[in-house]
């Protein structure tokens, strides 16, 4: 199997009128179809950063980016991202919400439409889509912003802190429903996140960058033997392998 996503060699800085910032230094990883995997390291190191590479938002001043096998700047495969904050808009609906994405792409099909309700119902917002985003708890709005994602079919999903701005037990609640749904959909994701127990819970790989400018310190791949088949983002926090995994991101993100 091929790599649906190959950072190479990658270097950015920041320019402004006081000079250059370098951000992040020489990057190289690859992403393999399906996969899930999780950005960790200091504050200012470069995470978010990456993702706007990756997304196309920013250009890299050295280095490539390949989708596919192709520079991302030719590629057609769509890239969703999903920010901190829900953005859900308090004079829409849910269902219009998660409609806001297709409509903007003026790609609002009778088919479209159907996938959104068969997200909503399988995911529990059928009842509440005519609602307004304030009647929803935070787990619910965070499942109606990644529907809304989910709903312009992306190849690759790019989650940035996604789950911060919720309490603890209903960050536990929402990032298992997050892992469920994008296993389901069989989407790629990278999720940048501060939280290392977040990034072994939820990934199958972590990556551990450096402070800024951000490197790659190490790359962990994550299993879980004790789970098989039965892995969920909440059962990986009690499994026997969870605080060796912790412990070896932990003695990288302090050296």
């Amino acid at each position: 199997m091929n790599p649906i996503l190959s950072v190479k060699n990658v270097n950015y800085s920041y320019h402004t009128q006081d000079g250059e910032t370098p951000a992040l230094s020489n990057i190289s990883f690859d992403i393999m179809p399906g996969s899930f995997t999780c950005i960790v390291g200091p504050s200012g190191c470069g995470k978010s950063t990456l993702l706007s590479l990756i997304s196309g938002l920013l250009a890299p001043d050295e280095g490539e980016i390949y989708i596919k096998g192709s520079p991302a700047a030719d590629s057609a495969m769509h890239i969703g991202y999903m920010l901190q904050k829900d953005s859900l808009f308090e004079w829409r609906s849910v269902y219009k919400n998660v409609l806001l994405g297709l409509e903007t792409r003026k790609s609002c099909t009778p088919e479209k439409k159907e996938l959104v309700n068969q997200m909503l119902d399988t995911y529990g917002l059928g009842n509440f889509k005519n609602v307004k985003p304030s009647q929803l708890s935070g787990g619910m709005r965070q499942r109606a912003a990644i529907i809304r994602t989910l709903a312009l079919e992306p190849d690759i999903l790019l989650l940035d802190e996604p789950f911060s701005a919720l309490d603890y037990q209903t960050r536990l609640e929402v990032s298992d429903d997050i892992y469920r749904i994008l296993k389901e959909q069989d989407k790629t994701a990278i999720l940048v996140t501060h939280d290392i127990s977040e990034a072994i819970a939820m990934g199958d790989r972590v990556i551990v960058l450096s402070a800024r400018p951000g490197h790659i310190n190490k790359i962990i791949d994550i299993n879980f033997d004790s789970l098989k088949e039965d892995r969920t983002p909440f059962s990986a926090r009690s499994s026997p392998e969870f605080p060796d995994y912790f412990n070896m991101i932990w003695k990288e993100l302090v050296q």
